[in-house]
């Protein structure tokens, strides 16, 4: 063997051996049957050479059926010499039943006149899996962004939309197309601008936020959004910015309902007592106390329960939105108005003075007392306030406004239509009164109330007509508490039913024993409040004293104060026609002191009028007293209707009024009131008697004083 054929034995052997050995899969193909492998291709299928070449391993039983056209496709076109390169993918079963995606590199050449393919295939299943797997996810990723409820959008970096989805077209009323051709800018509101270039140029340094801002649609609807925006980056460069768009306006107005609900009276939408105290707490916590003074005002209405009971809670809400307006008009912006109950209002001043406060208190006296014309109806009604300054840092919130509730209850008891400023005696006076309400609710039981008794004498004859029974209490460690302080607390607690009803018991059980010893009959007057009157069960519970102490009805009467007859309600009408019914005599109190209409005159037909001592005292002196009372007596005389002159003290008084023709008379020139044991009732002294007939010396009359 020569020197070349050795040569090419030992480059046919290195061919052979490299071929074998390549680290890619390599065949030759002839009439669709492997004619040669290497063992990378063999690896590949899961064949050995053997079963390659030997059992003659078509390509139809390694190539998947849907790619086989594939291959048989591309071999046809190389035999017909139009093309003489191909390059494809198809799937391929290997031995073991499993699959593979290979990519074939195939050329064509002719053997011994016979076309001949070969070529090289490589293994690319991860690169399909991968392949396939990104086209999933960019579907999943574009399948989000186009059905996503929300507005999803990318900017470039001068805020100009580059993608929008339906969301974002749907949010803002403009087409895609529309919104493509724009930036974000014309559809911020204007206020909102400022935050939405902010985030913005944020996101473009690399920081993701969430922020809400407004926005105007295109048929120029305001809607609330909450967005979030974060960089857009390609190749660890920023190009622009990813956007996520929530409509949150529904939500904001459920937010802002709630919060109406939990801070802010319905009604009025004034700040409820919750928002007021948060105010005032904050006031406290964000100023300096010692240099700025807050101060409260508490306001309440008076006579407003008679709007409302006599006209209907429609028009009381309506009368109190006018209220609400007509503070509001009267207060700084600085300055907080709320309704805290009914007809409780109170007015925070952050930062004020006496001077300041009280000038604001005067001025709302005046602005709410001022007419007020609802549906028709015109209206007046007044305001007590009270005013509490803060005293400093120890002050708290509950505290300055229980001081300012304690001066207003101080106006509403003694002036009303006023102000009163708080002081520590206020206080020391509301804790004397919480004392006698507590103890009141034992004093029947512990038997701590007497009845004294005071004479109404007839002034022409001097018998005794009638005697006024007058409750006192006497209180185990305070001693004896006057009626005027303890009987308006016992109606403002309700008490007021069982004491009175201790009252006529005692006062019917008292009249009937007078009876029972012989003395002449006489009517036994009992004081009658407003709470009682309108309990439903008073008629009732009247006649059955009447039937429990055996006293006949013409026997009692009951005594109303002029005052309660403004309180118009249904049932104090009813009450009153029933208890005339019953055959019980009714008198008016204080008589000339209120604002009663003669219609109550009429419509009730009470039986007496008292005239008020006020008036009496003014005889002597000759002022307005005098001519008053001579009106009220002859106005009575002719509804014939009783008169009794209460408060008389002197024989000027007694003289003027028996000239008058006044029925009857009461005060200390007869008796002041007395323990029902002290009274001696067969005969009044000779000189009362002579009194009365004119006949008394001056002597005889200091002796009665006395």
């Amino acid at each position: 063997m020569d020197e070349y054929q050795k040569k090419d034995n030992f480059h046919e052997h290195m061919f052979e051996v490299m071929v074998q050995n390549a680290p890619v899969s390599m065949y030759i193909l002839e009439d669709w049957t492997y004619s040669y492998v290497n063992q990378h291709f063999c690896k590949l299928v899961g064949y050995t050479k053997e079963e390659m070449l030997q059992q003659n391993i078509t390509t139809d039983k390694l190539i998947h059926p849907d790619d086989l056209s594939i291959m048989q496709e591309s071999v046809k076109r190389r035999i017909e010499n139009q093309e003489t390169e191909a390059r494809y993918r198809l799937r391929v079963f290997k031995k073991d039943g499993s699959m593979i995606h290979v990519e074939i590199h195939a050329s064509k050449t002719v053997m011994n006149g016979k076309a001949v393919t070969f070529g090289t295939i490589f293994d690319v299943t991860d690169e399909v899996h991968a392949t396939l797997e990104l086209e999933e996810n960019r579907g999943r990723i574009k399948s989000m962004f186009d059905n996503n409820p929300d507005a999803v959008f990318t900017f470039d970096m001068e805020g100009q939309f580059t993608d929008v989805n339906q969301g974002g077209a749907e949010l803002s009323g403009h087409t895609l197309e529309e919104l493509l051709e724009i930036s974000f800018t014309p559809l911020i509101v204007p206020e909102d601008l400022p935050i939405a270039l902010h985030y913005f140029e944020e996101a473009l340094k690399g920081n993701t936020n969430q922020y809400e801002i407004s926005i105007t649609r295109k048929d120029g609807q305001r809607r609330d959004l909450e967005v979030t925006c974060f960089p857009m980056n390609f190749e660890g460069i920023t190009v622009g910015a990813f956007g996520i768009a929530k409509d949150i306006t529904d939500r904001n107005l459920h937010k802002q309902l709630l919060e109406d609900l939990v801070f802010y009276d319905s009604l009025t939408k004034l700040p409820n007592r919750k928002l007021f105290e948060d105010r005032l707490n904050q006031v406290f916590k964000n100023t300096d106390i010692r240099k700025n003074q807050p101060v409260v005002l508490f306001l309440d209405l008076d006579r407003f329960k008679f709007i409302n009971d006599s006209l209907g809670h429609h028009i009381g809400d309506e009368f109190l939105k006018i209220v609400a307006t007509r503070l509001s008009e009267n207060i700084r912006h600085t300055d907080t108005v709320g309704r805290f109950a009914g007809d409780e209002f109170a007015v925070l001043l952050p930062n004020s003075d006496r001077t300041e406060a009280v000038a604001l208190a005067k001025r709302l006296n005046e602005t709410l007392a001022q007419p007020y014309e609802v549906e028709g109806h015109s209206l007046s009604v007044s305001a007590s306030i009270g005013i509490a300054f803060s005293t400093g840092s120890g002050e708290t919130v509950d505290g300055l406004i229980k001081k300012a509730d304690t001066a207003m209850y101080y106006t509403k008891q003694y002036g009303k239509n006023n102000y009163t400023i708080y002081s520590e005696e206020l206080d020391q006076e509301t804790a004397y009164k919480l004392t006698l309400e507590q103890d009141l609710k034992s004093a029947v039981k512990n038997q701590e109330f007497t009845l004294h008794y005071q004479p109404i004498i007839d002034l022409k004859t001097g018998n005794i007509n009638a005697m006024e029974a007058l409750i006192r209490w006497n209180h185990p460690e305070l001693g004896l508490i006057p009626p005027d302080q303890f009987i308006p607390i016992s109606e403002e607690s309700g008490q007021i039913v069982s004491i009175g009803k201790w009252v006529l018991e005692t006062a019917c059980a008292q009249n009937k024993k007078w009876q029972q010893e012989g003395y002449p009959p006489f009517r036994i007057c009992v004081n009658i409040s407003t709470i009682q009157l309108q309990h439903p069960n008073f008629v009732q519970t009247l006649k059955a004293v009447l039937e429990d102490k055996e006293l006949e009805s013409k026997w009692l009467e009951l005594e109303v104060t002029e005052s309660i007859l403004l309180e118009d309600t249904q049932t104090l009408k009813e009450s009153l026609i029933n208890l005339k019914t019953l055959g019980v005599s009714m008198s008016i109190d204080d008589f000339g002191t209120g604002y009663t209409s003669l219609s109550y005159l009429r419509n009730f037909s009470f039986d007496r009028v008292k005239i008020d001592r006020s008036f009496i005292q003014d005889i002597a002196a000759g002022l307005n007293g005098k001519a008053i009372t001579s009106t009220i007596i002859s106005l009575a005389n002719k509804l014939k209707m009783g008169v009794v002159a209460e408060g008389i003290e002197d024989s000027t008084q007694l003289t003027y009024l028996t000239q008058e023709n006044c029925d009857d008379g009461q005060g200390y020139y007869f008796s002041r009131p007395l323990p029902a044991e002290m009274h001696i009732l067969s005969k009044f002294p000779e000189n009362i008697i002579q009194s009365i007939q004119g006949k008394a010396s001056p002597e005889s009359e200091k002796s009665v004083k006395k």
